[in-house]
């Protein structure tokens, strides 16, 4: 079996150091150029994003770092249990370790409002039961001492929440200090869409949360494209992060899984068509690796249960710890994204750092599987179903797939690179300078630095 790549917490080997044998992307120049006629010809409007610099500029200096994730997921995920964790909340836990990793100092305030757990340190991060709820209003005071105390220079903050402008108001009252809220999903860009209940309550305090933000960190350029007029001169490009890319492709004709569904089961993940597929496709063999969301009432989830139950050829595995759902992958020929709308999907990532190609019916973040030819966009479920059969069947196809989504994971996704892009925001928020995330045009003149993005649409 292949060896494994880790990420080195104190290697500095720059992102574009490749293998000259493995399969190299178009350049930027094209793939901009593409992504520019196709947002223009679709209406999409432009927006101005930061790119980060080189990674030596980038970590000249070690901050203080406080991560903001309310209740447990994040910290179980540190602990080694990410089975309850969605991908937010796993990314949270990924950047705080391995900022720790690179010397940085790091916190994470978690919690549910209730009487405090004693302090611990957990990967190399402090963490501290601190978050605020409503019904213990003394835990406001205590996540506001809780700040005074670590005068962090850097907060961070992932998913929506009804407290965030107390981290804006702690940044903006200390100099020096600034505030980060990165969109974990397309619909958080705007504060009105981002809840699905009590919206009327929610949505305007954390519109409050979102404009005190120095910078809004953005996965792609159509999220950044979302943000709207509100964010021009504060949106920052910050990867996902991946914690370890095979050097090949795992192995083809070792797999016992045709084809993979990885979520957290709730209704815009669209299970039921994952298991519309399975129906339609006997002869394959069907995974799906996830629990249902605590949202899913009985009504929706009991069918899905019996839906599975009933195929021979799919088998339910459920939530599953990080390195159990690394194994299913590397188990597996194609996986499969029915969701109606997403951020940027941990699981596309995870699956290309296998070698393991993605057929998505919709969702394309970014833009980055057409462009980057990662896998396939189907746009149907005729298409997505001959998609998904050829893929698993057409060894050479699948392999020279699964090398582009491998070199495109270790360029953009690994630590060196995130770790920089985290490490811009200390030059200042917004950088307008940046370019329009819609795509700079093919064969601009200036050069970037060595390790860093001209800009958003480059690698998206």
């Amino acid at each position: 079996m292949p060896s494994t790549s880790h990420d080195r917490a104190h290697a500095r080997r720059l992102p574009e150091a490749f293998d000259p044998g493995r399969t190299q992307h178009p350049t930027h120049e094209a793939v901009s150029a593409h992504g520019t006629a196709r947002d223009a010809a679709s209406g999409m409007p432009q927006a101005t994003v930061a790119s980060p610099p080189s990674v030596t500029e980038a970590e000249g200096a070690h901050r203080r770092w406080c991560f903001f994730s309310p209740g447990l997921r994040s910290l179980d995920t540190l602990l080694g249990d990410s089975r309850s964790a969605g991908g937010a909340e796993a990314q949270v836990a990924h950047l705080a370790r391995a900022l720790s990793e690179r010397g940085h100092a790091v916190t994470l305030i978690y919690g549910e409002g209730s009487k405090p757990a004693p302090d611990r340190i957990v990967a190399g991060v402090t963490c501290i039961d601190a978050a605020p709820a409503w019904r213990r209003p003394a835990s406001l005071a205590r996540f506001w001492r809780t700040l005074g105390r670590l005068r962090p220079d850097r907060l961070y903050a992932r998913l929506p929440d009804d407290f965030l402008w107390l981290m804006g108001l702690y940044a903006r009252l200390h100099p020096g200090a600034r505030f980060v809220y990165a969109l974990a999903h397309d619909s958080h860009a705007d504060a009105r869409t981002a809840y699905d209940h009590r919206q009327w309550f929610h949505a305007p305090l954390f519109g409050l949360g979102l404009g005190s933000a120095h910078v809004i960190a953005v996965q792609h350029r159509h999220q950044a494209a979302l943000a709207g007029p509100g964010a021009a001169g504060r949106l920052t490009w910050v990867p996902n992060l991946v914690r370890r890319v095979r050097e090949a492709p795992r192995p083809f004709a070792a797999a016992t899984i045709d084809v993979v569904w990885v979520a957290k089961i709730r209704h815009e993940k669209r299970l039921d068509l994952f298991l519309n597929l399975a129906r339609s496709l006997p002869g394959m063999r069907f995974a799906v690796v996830g629990g249902f969301d605590p949202t899913v009432d009985a009504r929706t989830r009991i069918p899905l249960e019996e839906g599975m139950a009933t195929l021979a050829n799919l088998e339910w595995l459920g939530a599953l710890r990080s390195e159990d759902v690394m194994d299913c992958l590397a188990r597996s020929r194609v996986l499969v994204n029915t969701s109606d709308r997403e951020g940027f999907p941990n699981t596309m990532l995870e699956a290309w750092s296998m070698g393991v190609p993605v057929v998505s019916l919709g969702v394309d973040p970014g833009g980055v599987i057409r462009e980057r030819g990662l896998g396939r966009v189907s746009g149907s479920m005729t298409v997505l179903r001959e998609d998904v059969l050829r893929l698993a069947v057409d060894v050479r196809l699948n392999r020279s797939l699964g090398e582009t989504g491998l070199a495109y994971v270790r360029r953009w996704h690994g630590s060196d690179m995130v770790c920089a892009a985290l490490g811009a925001l200390a030059t200042g928020p917004g950088r307008p300078q940046g370019r329009p995330v819609a795509g700079a045009a093919a064969g601009d003149a200036d050069t970037p630095p060595t390790g860093a993005a001209r800009s958003l649409d480059e690698v998206r």
